[in-house]
């Protein structure tokens, strides 16, 4: 039962800490409340599953050898550059190919012209997307210290 402490006390403190992670979770909601205008299979929310789980994953990671870097290297070096930049590059290739998997499973110009009318002909949705979308930005701005 600690394991699962520490962990969800690491998840917690990285969202509170790491802009971009705070990101990829703001995407991720969005993504999942769109994908609900499409006729997605379970497959295709399988894999829509483990490519938000890859990016967050790699984002914690990330993280992770970033503070660690910090510990053991406080002063510039080349090496400690080369690990964080190799942990960030891990996150780019996982978020350029989740790009792609969203293309493959969204792109659909009908569904977004179905979305389109939708919002324009439900205002209260349109308020509650825009009121989601407000609050997405506060989250991802994070507290002022």
């Amino acid at each position: 039962m600690k394991s699962f402490l520490y962990a969800f006390r690491g998840i917690g403190k990285a969202v509170r800490s790491e802009r971009n992670l705070r990101i990829h979770l703001v995407i991720a909601a969005f993504v999942t409340g769109f994908s609900f205008f499409y006729d997605l299979t379970r497959a295709e929310y399988a894999a829509l599953v483990l490519t938000f789980s890859s990016v967050i994953a790699c984002e914690l990671v990330n993280t992770a050898i970033e503070k660690a870097v910090d510990i053991c290297s406080p002063d510039c070096s080349k090496l400690a550059g080369f690990a964080k930049d190799a942990a960030a590059g891990a996150v780019l290739v996982t978020a350029i190919f989740a790009v792609v998997v969203g293309v493959l499973l969204f792109w659909d110009r009908a569904v977004f012209r179905n979305i389109l009318e939708y919002y324009c002909s439900h205002p209260l949705a349109l308020a509650g997307l825009i009121g989601f979308a407000a609050g997405a930005a506060l989250f991802i701005r994070g507290r002022r210290n």
